[in-house]
């Protein structure tokens, strides 16, 4: 079957497939060298500009159909918002604090009024989530067409708080069902222009449990193995004065062993649950698939981890490029689309960027 001229293939229907590629962008590395300079230079200052220019070249790598993706975001937006967030965060936390210590002083009912503290701000984490993603849309354009959320960050950060509570009630097995919910609530808020994503009704978190099982288990025996490690090497040192050079490397390598098991089973989870997610993800007649490995994964993190180390994270940009190459070749669109159906969003952008997401240090990109 042909192709048009803008890379999407005819379908019988009158629709059309979306083809996503990517096309590898130059530069990275003088960009993040560029980027960390100038922030230095500045005192921080260029970091919201140095952002954007990273941000504009990850979207312009991106391609549907042959057309590049935009992001029309701005450095005085991301600083803006920055500055309002952190603002209403020091002036909340103070103001909380001289209340509390007024009322109770450093009575033991003074330390336990720091626990509402704590889940204010895991709700603030909700709604920084939820206005970052908005934000993005908003500021993201595809043949002059942009995103957007339709949905409140408010009552989105409430759902948040409550399964993030039910998470640590149940000792970390709600989980994966947590993550399906969140996930179902924002992709079916979310429209690209006036079109919208949704997220399949049947779609639950069942599939997730067999890996994320394997993943709490593990997480639970290595825990124990290092305990057990620890307590061995203190008893060696202290029976023996210094513990042996041998014993160190023996005990380094045991280590090593149980972060690299660790790593595997939870990237091993990570993977089926962003392929299965992906795959329920639905645009007009078709869906989203991805093909993440855990073996790619394996080595796409441990290089990325071995960059930011090496470079003392300077080459930030670069491992945020290649986290979003590796992403976009492993996705495409099964199905077609309707490109003449998708009109502009009449919604209002807002003036500043996700500056609680950048506050609470949960920013991606």
């Amino acid at each position: 079957m042909q192709r048009g001229q803008d890379g999407a293939r005819p379908s019988s229907s009158g629709g059309a497939s979306l083809n996503i590629t990517w096309r590898e962008p130059s530069g990275f590395v003088w960009l993040s060298l560029k980027n960390a300079l100038l922030t230095i230079l500045t005192l921080g200052l260029y970091y919201f500009w140095g952002k954007v220019q990273v941000r504009r070249r990850i979207w312009h790598a991106i391609r549907i159909n042959g057309e590049p993706l935009e992001y029309t975001g701005t450095g005085r937006e991301l600083l803006l918002g920055f500055v309002i967030a952190i603002t209403i965060l020091f002036i909340g936390i103070v103001a909380y604090a001289v209340l509390v210590f007024s009322v109770f002083g450093e009575s033991v009912v003074a330390k336990l009024l720091e626990a509402p503290l704590y889940v204010m701000l895991f709700w603030l984490t909700g709604i920084a989530v939820y206005r970052a993603r908005r934000y993005r849309l908003r500021r993201t354009r595809w043949r002059g067409i942009r995103g957007t959320l339709t949905g409140s960050p408010v009552s989105f950060a409430y759902t948040w708080t409550w399964t993030g509570l039910l998470v640590v009630l149940t000792l970390g097995w709600a989980l994966p069902w947590r993550q399906v919910k969140l996930y179902r609530r924002l992709t079916n808020d979310t429209r690209i222009g006036t079109q919208a994503l949704r997220f399949d009704d049947a779609a639950t978190a069942g599939p997730l449990y067999a890996p994320f099982a394997m993943m709490w288990f593990s997480g639970f025996m290595v825990a124990l193995l290092v305990f057990g490690a620890a307590i061995s090497g203190i008893a060696l040192a202290m029976n023996a004065g210094t513990a042996k050079f041998t014993d160190v490397w023996v005990y380094g390598a045991f280590g090593l062993v149980l972060a690299l098991v660790a790593a595997g089973v939870i990237l091993h989870y990570h993977a089926v649950k962003l392929n299965y997610l992906a795959r329920h993800t639905r645009l007009q007649d078709g869906h989203f698939r991805l093909d993440l490995r855990i073996g790619d994964l394996f080595r796409l993190v441990l290089g990325n981890f071995l960059i930011l180390i090496f470079s003392l994270g300077i080459l930030l940009p670069v491992v945020q490029k290649r986290l979003a190459r590796h992403f976009v070749e492993k996705l495409e669109f099964v199905g077609t689309v309707d490109l003449d159906a998708i009109a502009q969003a009449g919604d209002n952008l807002e003036k500043t960027g996700e500056g609680f997401a950048e506050a609470l240090d949960i920013d991606a990109f």
